[in-house]
């Protein structure tokens, strides 16, 4: 098939779907969805950690992130940004440098390494467990420090 051929493919399949559906073939554009999740309920011996890579200088900064401002009834910088979701930052967990080690404590090696792949380079892992939410509906989606990398079920 010669060039000329697939791209007038792909322009009959963006006038026959719209460019809407476009985005999705744009790795880089948002994924968000319009309708919010609804909370997930498990069993009591799995939870859902939503996992986001960032990049950060020091772990103290990449914790300030996540972390309301001392003295005041601001929430964090981490809720400001995943503004589709109410995050109890309680329930949020910051690993700067040494992410392949804390994963493998609760992940296979291949599970791990998936994982790291993702974080293509990012030095710092953001793990919001499916409580911070309180079964409140949610959406989340890359902001401008964060990249949304899925969520898993882990046992607990």
């Amino acid at each position: 098939m010669n060039m000329n051929a697939l791209l007038n493919r792909m322009m009959r399949y963006v006038a026959r779907r719209g460019l809407r559906d476009l985005k999705k073939l744009i790795p880089s554009e948002s994924t968000r969805l319009e309708q919010p999740h609804a909370p997930v309920h498990l069993d009591a011996a799995h939870l859902q950690l939503h996992l986001f890579g960032a990049n950060f200088p020091s772990h103290s900064e990449a914790a300030a992130f996540c972390a309301p401002p001392p003295g005041s009834d601001l929430p964090s910088r981490l809720t400001q940004e995943l503004d589709g979701a109410f995050i109890d930052e309680n329930e949020v967990e910051v690993v700067h440098d040494d992410i392949q080690t804390r994963l493998l404590e609760f992940l296979s090696a291949q599970e791990a390494d998936d994982i790291m792949l993702r974080l293509a380079g990012d030095d710092t892992l953001i793990i919001i467990t499916e409580n911070a939410f309180h079964d409140l509906p949610y959406n989340l989606d890359d902001t401008e420090h964060l990249t949304y990398l899925g969520h898993i079920v882990v046992e607990v």
